[in-house]
């Protein structure tokens, strides 16, 4: 089956559970939920064509449209988890990255994943003990440090090793226990200079995010967290459908051009977090 023929697919199903699921919860608000369908269209295309984004936009874009925080964050871990597996399937399938069993791409995947999923449960301890806006001014100055070094090396063939994606995982799971973002600009851009090419580093945060989210999702629900059907229905079918036309767009994108957008891309999410952490 063709890429093409799957992604139709794909498309029409997602459809077609979007608007049984809304006929079956009944009183949605049509003009909230096609905003809500094109934002999260926009913010997952972007998200999964360069590995970044989604929660970064969507949050505060989210709060503009009057939506509350008990809505926003448990909706978009829970959407970003479904769309961020559906991301990395589509990457495999169309050889952006390779994951599959005894895949080149599967153990760095692996790495990030553990790495996110150890830093997730333990970082919160360290971020009670230190200012919030310390902390965001930190992070902020590494995302964007990473992305100028994406940039003034994405000329240079970087040698792979595990310790350097060891290292990564590290510190982009620290950054998403501290923060609760920004950890795609970090783990994309990070995966570049630990010598992982561009296409691959951005299917594999799609699956390393997937990871985190769902273990943040597990956390979350265990405390007596809830997914707000309403919000949930137009978010996750807008995220999904915009998935296989993003994939393609990377697989038809200059390796070098795709590290240039990569580290601008990433410069700028770290100059929001710097500019958020001045205005607490």
């Amino acid at each position: 089956m063709s890429y093409t023929t799957k992604s139709g697919f794909w498309i029409v199903t997602v459809l077609t559970l979007c608007v049984l699921a809304g006929w079956y919860h009944g009183q949605m608000d049509m003009d909230r939920s096609f905003m809500l369908f094109g934002l999260c269209f926009t913010c997952e295309l972007i998200d999964s064509a360069l590995g970044m984004g989604y929660g970064t936009i969507l949050t505060p874009a989210m709060l503009f449209m009057g939506y509350g925080p008990e809505d926003i964050v448990p909706t978009i871990l829970v959407s970003e988890l479904i769309s961020g597996f559906a991301a990395a399937f589509f990457h495999n399938e169309i050889k952006n990255v390779d994951l599959g069993l005894g895949g080149k791409d599967l153990k760095a995947a692996m790495i990030l994943a553990g790495g996110s999923v150890v830093g997730v449960s333990l970082g919160v301890a360290t971020a009670l003990k230190l200012p919030d806006q310390v902390l965001r001014m930190a992070i902020g100055c590494v995302i964007v440090m990473s992305g100028l070094f994406v940039i003034l090396l994405s000329q240079r063939a970087i040698v792979y090793r595990n310790w350097k994606m060891l290292v990564l995982s590290g510190i982009a799971s620290f950054n998403k226990s501290l923060s609760g973002g920004g950890y795609g600009p970090l783990v994309t851009s990070g995966q570049i200079l630990s010598g992982v090419k561009g296409k691959s580093a951005v299917g594999i945060t799609a699956f390393a995010e997937a990871m985190t989210c769902l273990v943040a999702t597990v956390l979350f629900m265990m405390q007596g967290g809830y997914v707000s059907a309403r919000v949930f229905i137009p978010m996750c079918a807008g995220a999904l459908i915009s998935v296989p036309f993003s994939v393609f767009a990377i697989n038809r994108a200059h390796e070098d051009h795709l590290k240039i957008v990569i580290g601008i891309l990433t410069m700028v999410m770290g100059g929001f977090t710097i500019y958020k952490a001045l205005e607490m």
